[in-house]
Protein backbone atom coordinates (compact mmCIF):
# COMPACT_ATOMS: atom_id res chain seq x y z
CA UNK A 1 0.00 0.00 0.00
CA UNK A 2 1.34 3.51 -1.07
CA UNK A 3 1.91 6.05 2.43
CA UNK A 4 -1.42 7.40 2.70
CA UNK A 5 -1.52 11.04 3.32
CA UNK A 6 -1.31 13.13 6.62
CA UNK A 7 -4.80 12.26 7.93
CA UNK A 8 -5.29 11.99 11.70
CA UNK A 9 -8.15 9.73 10.57
CA UNK A 10 -5.98 7.30 9.16
CA UNK A 11 -4.76 4.06 11.73
CA UNK A 12 -1.28 3.87 13.04
CA UNK A 13 1.39 1.55 11.18
CA UNK A 14 1.14 -0.97 13.35
CA UNK A 15 -3.02 -1.23 13.66
CA UNK A 16 -4.20 -3.89 11.21
CA UNK A 17 -7.40 -2.73 9.18
CA UNK A 18 -8.41 -5.88 8.23
CA UNK A 19 -9.52 -5.68 4.63
CA UNK A 20 -7.85 -5.96 1.51
CA UNK A 21 -7.02 -3.03 -0.30
CA UNK A 22 -7.14 -2.91 -4.56
CA UNK A 23 -4.61 -1.51 -6.81
CA UNK A 24 -5.26 1.91 -6.99
CA UNK A 25 -7.49 1.90 -3.87
CA UNK A 26 -6.44 4.14 -1.36
CA UNK A 27 -7.98 4.61 2.35
CA UNK A 28 -9.59 7.50 3.71
CA UNK A 29 -10.65 7.03 6.46
CA UNK A 30 -10.79 4.62 9.68
CA UNK A 31 -12.72 5.31 12.58
CA UNK A 32 -13.99 3.73 15.83
CA UNK A 33 -16.66 4.32 17.62
CA UNK A 34 -16.29 6.56 20.31
CA UNK A 35 -14.93 5.51 23.94
CA UNK A 36 -18.23 7.07 24.98
CA UNK A 37 -20.11 3.81 22.96
CA UNK A 38 -19.38 1.86 26.37
CA UNK A 39 -22.24 3.95 27.81
CA UNK A 40 -24.46 4.99 25.07
CA UNK A 41 -24.66 2.10 22.95
CA UNK A 42 -27.10 0.71 25.54
CA UNK A 43 -28.58 2.79 27.96
CA UNK A 44 -31.14 0.69 29.56
CA UNK A 45 -28.30 -1.10 30.85
CA UNK A 46 -26.51 1.58 31.76
CA UNK A 47 -29.30 2.95 33.78
CA UNK A 48 -29.36 -0.79 35.03
CA UNK A 49 -25.84 -0.32 36.53
CA UNK A 50 -25.91 2.71 37.84
CA UNK A 51 -29.02 1.40 39.94
CA UNK A 52 -27.17 -1.43 41.06
CA UNK A 53 -24.28 0.95 41.99
CA UNK A 54 -26.15 2.74 43.78
CA UNK A 55 -27.95 -0.64 45.29
CA UNK A 56 -24.29 -1.22 46.70
CA UNK A 57 -24.58 1.48 49.13
CA UNK A 58 -28.23 -0.21 50.79
CA UNK A 59 -27.52 -3.94 50.49
CA UNK A 60 -25.62 -6.38 52.98
CA UNK A 61 -22.07 -7.26 51.97
CA UNK A 62 -23.21 -11.08 50.95
CA UNK A 63 -25.14 -9.32 47.95
CA UNK A 64 -22.81 -6.43 46.82
CA UNK A 65 -20.80 -9.42 44.56
CA UNK A 66 -24.34 -10.16 42.86
CA UNK A 67 -24.89 -6.49 42.29
CA UNK A 68 -21.67 -5.35 41.17
CA UNK A 69 -20.15 -8.53 38.99
CA UNK A 70 -23.16 -7.88 36.41
CA UNK A 71 -22.63 -4.44 35.95
CA UNK A 72 -18.49 -4.93 35.75
CA UNK A 73 -18.91 -8.12 32.89
CA UNK A 74 -21.65 -5.37 30.91
CA UNK A 75 -18.51 -2.98 30.78
CA UNK A 76 -16.00 -4.96 30.10
CA UNK A 77 -18.10 -6.61 27.41
CA UNK A 78 -18.52 -3.15 25.96
CA UNK A 79 -15.43 -2.37 25.66
CA UNK A 80 -14.23 -5.26 24.07
CA UNK A 81 -17.46 -4.63 21.68
CA UNK A 82 -16.05 -1.20 20.72
CA UNK A 83 -12.55 -2.82 20.32
CA UNK A 84 -13.83 -5.05 17.78
CA UNK A 85 -15.81 -2.27 15.51
CA UNK A 86 -13.71 -0.68 11.99
CA UNK A 87 -15.56 1.59 10.04
CA UNK A 88 -13.45 2.38 6.54
CA UNK A 89 -14.03 4.52 3.68
CA UNK A 90 -11.63 4.20 1.10
CA UNK A 91 -11.77 5.81 -2.38
CA UNK A 92 -13.93 2.39 -3.64
CA UNK A 93 -15.78 1.19 -0.99
CA UNK A 94 -17.14 1.58 2.52
CA UNK A 95 -17.12 -0.86 5.25
CA UNK A 96 -17.94 -1.50 8.42
CA UNK A 97 -16.62 -4.48 10.72
CA UNK A 98 -17.99 -5.43 14.10
CA UNK A 99 -18.57 -8.31 16.17
CA UNK A 100 -16.61 -10.40 18.98
CA UNK A 101 -18.74 -13.70 19.15
CA UNK A 102 -19.78 -13.28 15.49
CA UNK A 103 -17.53 -11.24 13.29
CA UNK A 104 -20.00 -9.14 10.60
CA UNK A 105 -18.36 -7.76 7.75
CA UNK A 106 -20.38 -5.43 5.44
CA UNK A 107 -19.02 -3.63 2.57
CA UNK A 108 -20.28 -1.76 0.10
CA UNK A 109 -19.10 -0.30 -3.57
CA UNK A 110 -18.99 3.51 -2.83
CA UNK A 111 -20.38 3.50 -6.68
CA UNK A 112 -23.31 1.79 -5.11
CA UNK A 113 -23.91 4.43 -2.79
CA UNK A 114 -26.58 6.48 -2.89
CA UNK A 115 -27.17 8.26 0.28
CA UNK A 116 -25.53 9.11 3.83
CA UNK A 117 -27.49 10.09 6.23
CA UNK A 118 -26.26 11.32 9.90
CA UNK A 119 -28.41 10.86 13.01
CA UNK A 120 -27.85 12.78 15.82
CA UNK A 121 -30.32 12.04 19.27
CA UNK A 122 -30.12 14.71 21.87
CA UNK A 123 -27.36 12.87 24.20
CA UNK A 124 -24.95 12.46 20.95
CA UNK A 125 -25.35 15.97 20.15
CA UNK A 126 -24.33 17.80 23.63
CA UNK A 127 -21.62 14.94 23.51
CA UNK A 128 -20.65 15.77 19.80
CA UNK A 129 -21.08 12.34 18.70
CA UNK A 130 -23.07 11.12 16.01
CA UNK A 131 -24.18 8.29 13.94
CA UNK A 132 -23.48 7.59 10.07
CA UNK A 133 -25.46 5.38 7.67
CA UNK A 134 -25.18 4.53 3.98
CA UNK A 135 -27.60 3.24 1.72
CA UNK A 136 -26.88 1.59 -1.47
CA UNK A 137 -28.86 1.10 -4.66
CA UNK A 138 -32.11 -1.23 -4.40
CA UNK A 139 -32.48 -1.32 -0.51
CA UNK A 140 -34.95 -0.11 1.31
CA UNK A 141 -32.75 0.99 4.23
CA UNK A 142 -29.12 1.78 5.48
CA UNK A 143 -27.19 -1.23 5.05
CA UNK A 144 -23.91 0.22 6.98
CA UNK A 145 -24.14 1.92 9.98
CA UNK A 146 -21.38 3.74 11.74
CA UNK A 147 -22.27 4.18 15.11
CA UNK A 148 -21.54 6.52 17.51
CA UNK A 149 -18.77 8.18 15.92
CA UNK A 150 -16.63 11.87 16.99
CA UNK A 151 -16.54 14.59 14.99
CA UNK A 152 -19.52 13.20 13.11
CA UNK A 153 -20.89 16.19 10.57
CA UNK A 154 -16.82 16.78 9.85
CA UNK A 155 -17.08 12.82 8.83
CA UNK A 156 -20.01 13.05 7.00
CA UNK A 157 -18.93 15.27 4.71
CA UNK A 158 -15.78 13.77 4.19
CA UNK A 159 -17.89 10.58 3.25
CA UNK A 160 -20.52 12.67 0.98
CA UNK A 161 -17.12 14.37 -0.83
CA UNK A 162 -16.14 10.61 -1.65
CA UNK A 163 -19.53 9.75 -2.74
CA UNK A 164 -19.46 12.82 -5.44
CA UNK A 165 -16.11 12.08 -6.75
CA UNK A 166 -17.12 8.63 -7.35
CA UNK A 167 -17.47 8.12 -11.19
CA UNK A 168 -21.32 6.97 -12.18
CA UNK A 169 -23.08 8.33 -9.05
CA UNK A 170 -24.81 11.01 -10.11
CA UNK A 171 -25.49 10.00 -13.87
Amino acid sequence: MPDAPANPSLPPAHTAVQIDLGEGEDIIMVLRPHWLYVALDRPMILILAILSGVGLWFVGDSAKLMLWAPAMIWVLWQFAERASRRYILTTRRVVSIAGLLRQKVVDAPIANVRQVTLFRSMPERVLGLGTLAFATAGTGGQDIIWRLVDRPKQRFIIARGALDQTPGINE
